[in-house]
């Protein structure tokens, strides 16, 4: 291979390293700034669950929290609801085993985003002198809106 070949070979691949993009790694999202930063928060979210931690739970959660009721078992939240039933029900844990995998990031406007996953858990739960496991996995859609300086969810717990 002649000297000018390989130059042309290599700004074919560094015109092709520049020009592919960049992903969040193990999602299909842009790895903007931006979205770092709302993954961070759902990290954080996920983290407060593993851990158990409910005063790191409601700290994630918008003043103006509201979730309608979306079927015939479940309940409508707002903010004051979902911080008593988190408290009831982080209470009930022993163990906790979440993956979260990150479909989608949607931005509504500077100031609110929605964020589509799927949830891979299971947990164990004090019922009454028993304990027992459950699984959940689901497709979520979470919104959250910036607060201050925070992101905060809004909606979709």
């Amino acid at each position: 291979m002649n000297r000018s070949t390989r130059w042309i070979w290599f700004f074919l691949a560094l015109l092709f390293s520049c020009s592919s993009p960049k992903y969040i790694p193990g999602t299909q999202i842009p790895a903007t700034r931006a979205n770092r930063e709302i993954i961070e928060v759902m990290e954080a979210y996920r983290h407060s669950l593993i851990t158990m931690d409910v005063e790191a739970f409601i700290k994630l959660i918008h003043p103006k929290y509201h979730q309608p009721q979306t079927s015939a078992d479940s309940s409508a939240y707002d903010y004051n609801g979902l911080v008593k039933a988190a408290r009831i029900r982080f209470a009930q844990l022993r163990s906790v085993r979440l993956e979260i995998q990150y479909r989608r990031i949607q931005w509504e406007s500077p100031q609110r985003v929605s964020v589509e996953v799927y949830l891979d858990g299971s947990f164990q739960v004090e019922a009454g002198e028993e304990t027992r496991w459950e699984k959940k996995t689901d497709y979520m859609r979470l919104t959250l809106e910036k607060e201050k300086d925070n992101w905060l969810i809004v909606a979709g717990m």
